[in-house]
């Protein structure tokens, strides 16, 4: 340097970067594969899609419902078609602040990845058997929808069980309300 002038050498300036690296990786935060809070995540993601389907069956007057799969670890929020035998998805719904489909993979997501859907069945359970479709009414009742008789059944046990390194977690449908807790 000339005599006069002023600045940092490049020693002082590497030193202020490892030091600033140093404190930005132990600020944050560990997300990594032992993260306690995967297992609450997973199961208020599987609550708010069935909540989502009732609350859109009682907003619009149409069927809706989700599909909860423990063979593909699958979770989606649609809207009934009631043409066909069984009932389908006509269309899946989006989420009212993401904008993102309703239809994720429970044990690969980002915040879930690891969590499983345990149930030993479907997890609805209605008189004609067990599925692993939950329709609402428009009234918001949980019901299964058999197209060729019309008949409509009542939910008789709506239960989800997801585990996660040790611990457990049940997300659980009531009857005739359709209230969803987690547990």
């Amino acid at each position: 340097m000339r005599q006069g002038e002023r600045g940092y050498s490049l020693l002082e300036l590497l030193a202020v970067v490892i030091i600033l690296g140093i404190a930005a990786a132990v600020a944050i935060p560990d997300i990594s594969t032992t993260n306690p809070n995967k297992l609450d995540l997973a199961a208020e993601g599987v609550a708010q899609a069935i909540r989502y389907a009732r609350s859109e069956s009682l907003r619009t007057g149409e069927i809706h419902g989700v599909e909860i799969s423990q063979n593909t670890q699958r979770v989606v929020a649609y809207r009934a078609d009631l043409t066909t035998t069984p009932v389908s998805k006509a269309e899946i719904l989006y989420h009212p602040v993401s904008k993102q489909k309703f239809d994720y993979d429970v044990d690969t997501g980002v915040m879930t990845d690891g969590v499983n859907i345990t149930n030993a069945q479907d997890p609805f359970l209605y008189a004609t058997g067990r599925r692993k479709n939950l329709l609402f009414a428009s009234t918001g009742v949980p019901v299964w929808i058999v197209n060729s008789t019309g008949t409509t059944y009542i939910l008789q046990d709506g239960t989800v069980q997801l585990s996660y390194d040790g611990g457990n977690r049940t997300v659980t449908v009531a009857q005739v309300t359709g209230r969803v807790t987690v547990q």
